[in-house]
């Protein structure tokens, strides 16, 4: 992967997964262009992705915990925010 990181406004989640997994897959195995700086860049991409539905959401929140097993990572307080923000949702009783 020698190209640059191209972010797009309105990316559907599936492309922004599709292009964090090339970079970071590229970056953890010192491949071509592939950095960390661009696999943050992605990562977060997911992180702050507004989802349209909560099957979306809960898409997001799957792709974040696979990603936390296999890099066996974890995130800053602010990125858990992020990425939980809007992804419970409660029923509502009347």
């Amino acid at each position: 992967m020698t190209e640059k990181l191209e972010l797009q406004p309105n990316e559907p989640l599936s492309v922004k997964v599709e292009r964090h997994r090339a970079v970071y897959l590229a970056a953890i195995n010192g491949e071509g262009g592939g950095d960390m700086d661009q696999e943050v860049r992605a990562r977060m991409e997911i992180i702050r992705h507004a989802s349209s539905d909560q099957d979306e959401r809960d898409q997001k929140l799957l792709y974040g915990a696979g990603y936390l097993i296999a890099s066996k990572g974890s995130l800053n307080p602010e990125e858990m925010e992020l990425l939980l923000s809007g992804s419970i949702s409660l029923p509502r009783h009347c």
